[in-house]
């Protein structure tokens, strides 16, 4: 990120620090004009162009065009005064360590089936691992049958419709429905259910309805991107993320990974 050349007021977001956006406080300084910009040539992007970066942002990248898109594009935020500039660079910097530092706090896997992931959510419990440091995110669809068997202190009346535009309906006993544009009902429960909903409302307003809506959902829960991206096409395909938050579970590190190892779930970076 680096300062506009033409203003003083301005700040530029490169692409793979957007996640920061999400752990900003409050009362931080709002920008009165946000544009999508060319950091080379300081111009700003197409309609068009602007499509295609935020249905890229956390895919796979092949093309050489789309890699040079998004090397060189940048969120540019205008600010009322040069002040109001330099105290939302300041929260943006912390929000950004706060975004490496958590980032190494989850244990995080995906599962081929729902038996597999409720044997290991049972298993990690069983364990000593407490509820609340456990998280999981689905198709919603693969669980809305008669044969689904929700972990314990849930059931198929906890979830709650919602829409990712407008609000949430509700989510009570940690299970929430997300209707999410580009992608459909996605299903999540435990701490990732208070994370994504503000997450997919606000970016979905902000950034549109993009492939990438899943992968945002998981580096706002501290998925770092690489891995995201990763979980993102296996949700899509029907699997079932799971993690486990070690600043609750602490020192259950490999205990974790172990458990979710022997009942079939496999890790971004060793798949």
């Amino acid at each position: 990120m680096r300062e506009n050349s033409n203003s003083s007021s301005a700040f530029v977001i490169k692409p793979d620090e957007l996640a920061a956006l999400n752990y900003l406080s409050p009362d931080h300084p709002h920008p009165q004009r946000i544009q999508w910009i060319n950091r080379g040539t300081d111009q700003e992007l197409k309609p068009s162009t602007v499509a295609m970066l935020l249905r890229t942002l956390y895919l796979d990248i092949a093309s050489p065009s789309v890699v040079r898109l998004h090397r060189s594009a940048g969120l540019r935020v205008v600010f009322r005064n040069e002040r109001d500039r330099e105290r939302f660079a300041r929260a943006f910097a912390a929000a950004r360590d706060q975004v490496n530092s958590t980032q190494r706090h989850l244990v995080t896997a995906v599962f081929d089936g729902r038996m597999q992931a409720d044997r290991a959510v049972a298993e990690l419990k069983e364990a000593g691992i407490p509820e609340q440091s456990i998280s999981l995110l689905w198709r919603a669809n693969q669980f809305l049958d008669p044969q689904t068997e929700f972990p314990e202190g849930h059931s198929k009346l906890s979830v709650v419709g919602a829409t990712a535009g407008g609000g949430v309906a509700g989510a009570i006993f940690g299970i929430a429905v997300l209707a999410v544009p580009g992608v459909g009902p996605m299903a999540a429960a435990g701490a990732i259910a208070a994370s994504v909903i503000p997450s997919v409302a606000a970016t979905s307003g902000i950034l549109g309805a993009t492939g990438g809506a899943i992968a945002r959902m998981l580096t706002d829960h501290d998925v770092d991107g690489v891995s995201a991206t990763y979980y993102q096409q296996q949700i899509q395909r029907g699997k079932i993320f799971v993690s486990v938050d070690t600043r609750i579970a602490k020192g259950q590190r490999d205990t974790a990974r172990l458990i979710m190892r022997q009942y079939g779930g496999r890790a971004a970076r060793s798949a």
